[in-house]
C-alpha cells in the first residue's frame, strides 16, 4: 500500500478541471492523478537534489505510479465555494469579472491518494518522500499544501474510486446513493502511452505521405525531418511527456496532452451546503433551508427596473432542470418540477388558494445599490428538500433570446441556440432568512417597509384603491392578524430612489411574459407599510409578487409614526 497525504493549511483547494473555463466556477475534485504526478515532476525539476536522485530514477517512479489510477479519501465536510475578482486587463482601467472557485474544508482534514496494491522499492520510496516533503502547493499557487508519504494503512475512508460501467445506474450515471460519475484526466500507463505514441507517429507519417507530391517517396531521413515537430512532443519516456508545457501540444493542434486519458470516478457531488456541520446539528427534512442566494454576473447586468424579467427567467431555468412530460390529450408539454418551484398542484392549477404562498419567490437583488441586479434570492416558506437543492445547484446561467425568437418558453432547454444576452449564476449557499440578513436587507426584521418595486393589485381595484388592496392581502396572508388590522398603516409614495435617481412605477417593466394570468392592474404604485409588530421578510405582495414585483425593503419609520 502507498498513499500520498495532502493537507492544506488554508483549508482551500483551488484547481480548474481540464478543459473547463475558470468562470464556469467548477473545481477539479478529486485532484486529478495527472495533476499529482505533474506536481512530482515539477518538484523534481525545481527543488530536488538531482545529484542524489537522477532523471532515470524519477522516470521509473512515474511509471509505477501511472500503472493504475489511485483511490481517494476525500474530506467529508467539503464545500464548493467561490470568490470573485475584477481582474485588470490590457487596456488601462479595463477589468473583467473572474470567478475563483475552490473546495473549502477544515484544514485538519487531508486529501489522500491511495494506491492499495503498490509497494515501492527502497530507492523509489526515498525519492518519493524527498519530493513529497518539498511540494508547496497543489493546483493553483494559492492552494498551499503539505504532503507526506504513508506506507501503512491508516484506515482512511475511501469515498472516491475509479468507476466501471457496472457502477452506473441510468443515463445520467447517478445512483440512489447520491454519488455521481465524473471524468478525471489521468496519465496513460507506460504501455498505454507507448501504444498511443506509436499510433500518433504513424498518423503523422501517413499525413506527410498523403500530401507528398514529388515523384519519388521521401527518404527515411527526410520523413523524420518532416515529422520532427510531432516527434518532439512525443518523447519516449512517460516522465518526459508529463513535463511538456501546454503550449507545446497546442501548437501542434492538439487539445489535450498526448500522454493523458480520461478515467471515470465515483464521487459525492460538491455542494455549497456542507453535508456535515461541525458543532451544529444536521439539517433534517423538518428543518429545511428556505433561502438560496445566487451571484449574477454578465455584461451588461440587468437593470433593477427589469426585476420581473429576471425573476421569470430564474424560474424557467430551474424548471428546465427537471424536464417535461407531454400531455397525450393536448400535446402540450408540462414541467416535471415539484410544486415548490412550479407553483401549481398535480392538476396543473395555480396554488392561488394557498394564503401562505409556500412555493418559491424568485427575487432579484441589487446588493451594491448601483441600480443593476447582481444577485437572485430564491425563497420558499415550505423549504427546499434535497431534490430541490440539487436542482438549484445546477442552475448556472440565464439568457434572453434573439429579438425575432422572443423570450424563452417553458418548453425550451438550456441547450437551445440563438442566445442574445446571457448571465452567469453561482450559488452562494442555502440557509434561512436570518443567515442572509446582513447581505440581503429584505430578509431582515422590520415594522416599517417601503416599496423596492411597484405594487400592482392582484384583482379588481375596489374602494380604497391599492392601499386597501395591500391591506386585504396582508390580512389574507396572515402577516397581520385580523384583530390587529386597525393598527396597520398603508400609504402611497410617489417615487423611490435608485442609485440617486427618482423612479416612478412606469419606469419598471410591470408585465409577465406568460399571459396565462389575468393582469387587471397595469399601472401600479409605491407603498409605505407600517405593521402592528415587526415581521421578518421577505415581504412581497400583489400581482407577480413571486417574480419580484411588489417587493418591500425595511425602512426607517417617519418621525410621526
Amino acid at each position: 500500500m502507498l498513499a500520498l497525504v495532502f493537507t492544506f493549511p488554508a483549508g482551500r483547494y483551488h484547481a480548474t478541471p481540464w478543459g473547463r473555463h475558470v468562470n464556469e466556477a467548477d473545481v477539479a475534485w478529486p485532484p486529478e492523478p495527472w495533476r499529482i504526478l505533474r506536481a512530482l515532476v515539477a518538484t523534481w525539476y525545481r527543488k530536488a537534489d538531482r545529484d542524489a536522485f537522477s532523471g532515470d530514477a524519477l522516470a521509473a517512479l512515474i511509471d509505477r505510479l501511472a500503472e493504475r489510477p489511485p483511490d481517494y479519501a476525500l474530506p467529508e465536510s467539503v464545500v464548493h465555494a467561490h470568490s470573485r475578482h475584477y481582474m485588470p486587463q490590457a487596456a488601462a482601467g479595463d477589468t473583467k469579472l473572474v470567478f475563483d472557485a475552490f473546495a473549502r474544508f477544515p484544514a485538519g482534514e487531508p486529501i489522500v491518494a491511495v494506491w492499495p496494491d503498490l509497494t515501492l522499492e527502497d530507492e523509489a520510496l526515498a525519492l518519493l518522500r524527498h519530493l513529497a516533503e518539498r511540494i508547496g502547493y497543489l493546483g493553483r499557487a494559492e492552494s498551499w499544501a503539505e504532503c507526506r508519504v504513508e506506507t501503512e494503512d491508516k484506515r482512511w475512508t475511501i469515498n472516491c474510486r475509479p468507476s466501471s460501467s457496472d457502477d452506473q445506474d441510468g443515463d445520467d450515471g447517478d445512483r440512489k446513493d447520491g454519488a455521481e460519475t465524473v471524468r478525471i484526466i489521468a496519465p496513460l500507463s507506460p504501455a498505454g502511452y507507448a501504444q498511443e505514441r506509436t499510433r500518433l507517429l504513424a498518423a503523422a507519417e501517413a499525413q506527410v505521405l498523403a500530401s507528398w507530391t514529388k515523384p519519388k517517396p521521401p527518404t527515411g531521413k527526410a520523413l523524420a525531418k518532416l515529422i520532427a515537430p510531432t516527434a518532439a512532443i512525443l518523447p519516449e519516456r512517460l516522465f518526459d511527456a508529463l513535463a511538456l508545457d501546454t503550449g507545446d501540444f497546442q501548437r501542434q493542434g492538439w487539445s489535450r496532452p498526448p500522454a493523458s486519458g480520461d478515467v471515470l470516478y465515483r464521487r459525492v457531488p460538491l455542494s455549497p451546503l456542507p453535508r456535515h456541520r461541525t458543532g451544529r446539528p444536521n439539517r433534517t427534512e423538518t428543518n429545511l433551508p428556505t433561502v438560496a442566494r445566487f451571484l449574477l454576473a454578465g455584461r451588461p447586468r440587468p437593470r433593477v427596473e427589469d426585476t420581473v424579467k429576471i425573476g421569470e427567467l430564474m424560474r424557467l431555468a430551474t424548471l428546465a432542470r427537471f424536464g417535461w412530460d407531454t400531455d397525450p390529450a393536448t400535446g402540450r408539454r408540462r414541467p416535471r418540477a415539484p410544486a415548490v418551484f412550479l407553483g401549481k398542484n398535480a392538476d396543473g392549477r395555480p396554488l392561488a388558494d394557498d394564503p401562505a404562498h409556500a412555493h418559491a419567490f424568485w427575487l432579484p437583488q441589487d446588493a451594491d445599490g448601483d441600480g443593476f441586479i447582481d444577485h437572485v434570492v430564491v425563497y420558499a416558506n415550505g423549504g427546499f428538500d434535497a431534490k430541490a437543492r440539487a436542482a438549484l445547484d445546477q442552475v448556472t446561467r440565464l439568457w434572453i433570446r434573439e429579438p425575432d425568437r422572443g423570450r424563452r418558453s417553458e418548453e425550451e432547454t438550456d441547450e437551445a441556440p440563438d442566445i442574445r444576452q446571457e448571465w452567469r449564476l453561482a450559488l452562494e449557499g442555502f440557509g434561512t432568512p436570518k443567515d442572509f440578513e446582513n447581505d440581503v436587507p429584505f430578509l431582515r426584521e422590520s415594522r416599517t417597509w417601503i416599496s423596492a418595486t411597484p405594487f400592482l393589485a392582484s384583482g379588481h381595484l375596489k374602494a380604497g384603491g391599492r392601499c386597501a388592496e395591500a391591506r386585504r392581502l396582508l390580512i389574507r396572508r396572515g402577516i397581520v392578524p385580523a384583530d390587529q388590522a386597525h393598527r396597520l398603516e398603508v400609504t402611497e409614495e410617489k417615487t423611490i430612489r435608485i442609485n440617486g435617481r427618482d423612479r416612478l412605477p412606469l419606469h419598471f417593466h410591470r408585465f409577465r411574459a406568460s399571459r396565462g394570468e389575468a393582469q387587471l392592474d397595469t399601472a401600479g404604485t409605491f407603498l409605505r407599510i407600517t405593521l402592528p409588530e415587526a415581521k421578518r421578510g421577505p415581504l412581497a405582495l400583489g400581482y407577480a409578487c413571486h417574480f419580484g414585483l411588489g417587493l418591500f425593503m425595511p425602512a426607517e419609520p417617519k418621525p410621526d409614526d
